[in-house]
């Protein structure tokens, strides 16, 4: 099965997908963990490319598209094939909310390049962790880079909270405020609940 964790910066969605990675594994199933974009040598370097380069909308999602592509076809295809349970830091949401809504780039477009990326595998749950726009710019120090930015992140923040209203049999909103050890409870809880895993 294919879970992922979606967040605005500084959310806290990286270390609960890091945490339930440790967890399941611990438990003995077979997990795999990667950050979109990355995780393959084509796709890090085009995440270094990202980061290093601010360009215009459209550029810049196709640059994440194609890092996306690779990391389906590489590693997460592959995996759940083997019959793992895939973990993915960000995915097709991300896009939506920093470049649909964020970079206001057409929903259409953004709609279709994902479903090419990704071969048609929507994720089975999403965890949308959610946190006010001031904590988040508190974790990250004030904006590092240009998808930290104060506006830009309210932005994608109402963006997520929208797709994951849209989006209700796949996407479960947790308050990333709330201590790590009970924000990483309430997953463990759904991931029982949506998806029967013995935990």
């Amino acid at each position: 099965m294919l879970i992922t964790f979606e967040g605005i910066d500084g959310s806290g969605k990286s270390t609960q997908a890091k945490k339930l990675y440790q967890y399941l594994e611990s438990l003995g199933y077979k997990t795999s963990l990667y950050r979109d974009p990355g995780s393959t040598p084509l796709a890090e370097k085009i995440r270094e490319l990202i980061l290093s380069f601010e360009t215009d909308p459209t550029t810049e999602l196709l640059l994440f598209e194609t890092a996306r592509s690779s990391l389906m076809w590489e590693r997460v295809l592959p995996d759940l094939k083997e019959g793992k349970i895939v973990i993915l830091d960000r995915f097709i949401d991300s896009t939506t909310a920093y470049q649909g809504y964020g970079r206001e780039i057409n929903l259409g477009t953004v709609s279709i390049l994902n479903h090419i990326a990704i071969r048609g595998r929507k994720p089975d749950l999403t965890f949308l962790i959610n946190i006010p726009l001031e904590l988040a710019l508190e974790r990250v120090g004030g904006g590092r880079t240009r998808f930290e930015r104060g506006e830009y992140l309210r932005k994608v923040r109402d963006a997520y909270l929208l797709v994951a209203s849209q989006e209700k049999d796949r996407i479960v909103v947790i308050d990333g405020a709330r201590d790590e050890e009970e924000v990483f409870s309430q997953v463990i809880d759904c991931l029982r609940e949506r998806l029967g895993l013995n935990l």
